[in-house]
């Protein structure tokens, strides 16, 4: 982060970084993809750079909307963090899942890919139902908690809070 950055844009792009990592890290499902097995190497290439296409998205976005000319005086309006999070972050995080999933895993990766998946889009889940629980600065209280810790694990740097 830039430091000439507003606290509530520094927030405003931890949160989006951190969303969109967790989306994109856990978003790979053998039962739907329809090519073959990658190599891990290969599945760590391409679905950071889904990741990464999705961070940078999200980053411009929030860069544009929460402005330090526009907010010169601190965060902007939750409301408009919720707007952000409903409208640009829970859609980036979705096409991400969405592309990782389109993915083959590793051939005996499988389990692993499936547990990174299926725990990022229930986080997403949670999200739309409730965007303000991307809003608490709390790691406790932070839906994509899991999904960052397995994507960590399995070596997704650009997803899972890495990127």
């Amino acid at each position: 982060m830039r430091p000439t950055t507003t606290k509530g844009v520094a927030f405003a792009l931890l949160l989006t970084v951190g969303l969109v990592a967790a989306g994109c890290g856990s978003s790979n499902n053998s039962s739907t993809s329809t090519t073959a097995a990658l190599t891990k190497a290969e599945f760590l290439k391409k679905s950071n750079a889904v990741c990464k296409k999705g961070n940078q998205q999200i980053n411009t976005a929030a860069n544009q909307t929460f402005s330090r000319k526009k907010y010169p005086n601190g965060p902007p309006p939750k409301s408009l963090q919720v707007k952000f999070a409903t409208d640009t972050v829970i859609p980036s995080i979705q096409t991400q899942i969405n592309g990782i999933k389109a993915l083959s895993p590793p051939s005996g990766d499988e389990a692993k890919v499936k547990a990174i998946v299926d725990s990022a889009q229930a986080a997403l889940d949670k999200a739309k139902a409730d965007p303000t629980a991307l809003l608490q600065n709390n790691p406790k209280n932070d839906p994509f908690a899991k999904a960052n810790q397995l994507t960590k694990a399995y070596g997704l740097t650009a997803c899972g809070g890495g990127g």
